[in-house]
């Protein structure tokens, strides 16, 4: 009995004894259990959060999950295979190659996530206004590029440590990126300009700005371009080293809305009327909702009638809402002139005949 005990676990399959394939296959299963108990107690940890106070620190838990949990298992698998069984050499070699690949792939993937989620909360920190979808909109242009210099350096990564010599490719890619430089200087600054605008943030995604004689609301940024929508529906390209380079007035960060505005009105009118206009004035924007009355006076004598200045503050950034209150007030203006009488003055002329 022993010795057919002994022949059944000395027995050989693809040269590897079955006690070592069941040591393999239960170490295998050990790890398995393992990492699926610490996901549960991780699941539970996190959900706890979620019902506390930190439910987007538990969300991006959940999602390093799906990158770091394959990661871990490939590299079970591998350890496994390769310190229990007995594997020939070509076959050990292909294993190692698949091992960097997929291993490799995943960790990447993972690099990505982190890198992106940070800065993520990055933006989310400095700016608690800021939503998380237009935060996912204003990073769409760095992800690209942090996408691209970390799968070209994995890709790097992978072919060195599968037996590729590399030293011939990067020479080459050193000469390369050099002619690529020299003849796309004008990406470049583009580039640099992007990394000014992500970090010193001049505006924001649905920021309505005026750039020299364009106008509208900040609709994409871009590696290259940044897209406007401007007031009458086109969509306005600007590279983004004309925006650095430009002024840009970005009225979504200014908090209310200075108004100066003159009326005229004729040379007929009376004294008495004359000194009520600012103070009739004063109780019409005073009155309004969301505007502030700064002042009202009697500026100048002009050619054609008596020309009064009006300032006040519109306390709102949003355009709509500031034409809305300027209408308000005209009409309201414009009725109270026609209740006291008050003609507002237009370019005329007096012509004088002599008669001999």
């Amino acid at each position: 009995m022993e010795e057919f005990v002994r022949h059944i676990i000395n027995y050989k399959i693809f040269g590897n004894s079955l006690l070592q394939i069941v040591i393999a296959a239960g170490v295998l299963v050990i790890a398995f259990v393992a990492v699926s108990v610490l996901k549960r107690l991780f699941k539970k940890r996190t959900s706890r959060m979620a019902a506390d106070e930190k439910p987007t620190f538990s969300v991006r838990m959940h999602r390093m999950q799906r990158y770091s949990v394959p990661l871990v298992y490939t590299i079970i698998i591998y350890l496994s295979l390769v310190n229990i069984l007995t594997i020939p050499a070509q076959h050990a070699k292909t294993l190692h190659m698949a091992f960097v690949i997929i291993a490799s792939i995943f960790a990447l993937r993972l690099v990505t996530f982190i890198i992106k989620d940070s800065l993520k909360v990055y933006l989310l920190s400095r700016d608690k206004e800021r939503d998380a979808g237009r935060v996912e909109k204003s990073i769409t242009g760095i992800s690209t590029f942090i996408n691209i210099v970390v799968w070209a350096v994995g890709f790097i990564f992978i072919i060195d440590n599968i037996g590729f010599n590399i030293s011939a490719i990067v020479t080459g890619l050193g000469i390369g990126g050099v002619a690529i430089a020299l003849a796309s200087q004008t990406v470049l600054h583009d580039l640099f300009s992007y990394f000014v605008i992500f970090f010193d943030e001049p505006f924001k995604i649905g920021d309505f700005v005026i750039v020299d004689d364009k106008m509208g609301t900040i609709e994409k940024v871009g590696i290259k371009t940044t897209r406007i929508q401007s007031l009458s529906g086109e969509q306005i390209v600007i590279s983004n080293t004309d925006l650095t380079n430009g002024r840009i007035h970005n009225y979504k960060r200014m908090e209310k809305r200075r108004v100066v505005q003159t009326i005229g009105v004729t040379y007929q009118t009376t004294p008495e009327q004359l000194e009520a206009i600012p103070r009739v004035i004063r109780e019409i924007i005073e009155t309004t909702d969301g505007v502030q009355f700064d002042r009202a006076h009697f500026k100048e004598y002009g050619d054609s009638g008596l020309i009064f200045e009006i300032v006040y503050y519109i306390l709102s950034a949003d355009y709509n809402y500031y034409m809305d209150k300027q209408h308000s007030i005209n009409m309201e203006i414009f009725r109270k002139f026609s209740e006291m009488s008050i003609v507002f003055a237009y370019p005329t002329r007096t012509i004088f005949i002599e008669k001999n």
